[in-house]
């Protein structure tokens, strides 16, 4: 059994910048930068998955981008696309996005600094962005993977 912290919560202000939101608008990419949110499991007895995600305006509507990396074999890569699978993104607590596992994956190489710079899979939403700054947070909807 792997145990997985439950809510990690980022606030993040929605940017207004186009260039990000253009990739995002074509199902494309952005480059992870450090302003890009964090999120780190630690798989016992080893094994890490690093996620990094943001989401901006694109065009009134809110864009979700993110990648992730496991690190510590084969176990540690399976159990991380069952987790990506059970997450979830909230908008000042309603869930906005279901089963992350169209967040990049990326080389563990990387890890050490934060894959600034790999590329991250963006999808536009449906939903509204909302005014001014805006709460969002990343969560797992399960605690415990057996494998």
């Amino acid at each position: 059994m792997k145990q997985i912290l439950l809510a990690c919560i980022c606030a993040l202000s929605l940017m207004a910048t186009t260039h990000p939101a253009q990739s995002a608008a074509s199902g494309g990419s952005v480059a992870i930068d450090k302003d890009f949110g964090m999120y780190t499991i630690t798989w016992d007895p080893r094994g890490t998955t690093l996620v990094r995600w943001e989401v901006y305006n694109n065009d009134g509507l809110i864009a979700i981008c993110g990648g992730y990396s496991s690190s510590g074999g084969s176990l540690a890569y399976e159990l991380s696309e069952m987790a990506m699978k059970d997450a979830r993104i909230k908008l000042n607590g309603k869930v906005i996005a279901r089963n992350l596992t169209f967040f990049s994956k990326l080389k563990n190489q990387k890890q050490k600094v934060e894959h600034v710079g790999d590329p991250a899979n963006c999808v536009v939403t449906d939903v509204p962005s909302p005014k001014g700054k805006a709460e969002f947070e990343l969560y797992f909807v399960k605690d415990t993977y057996r494998y």
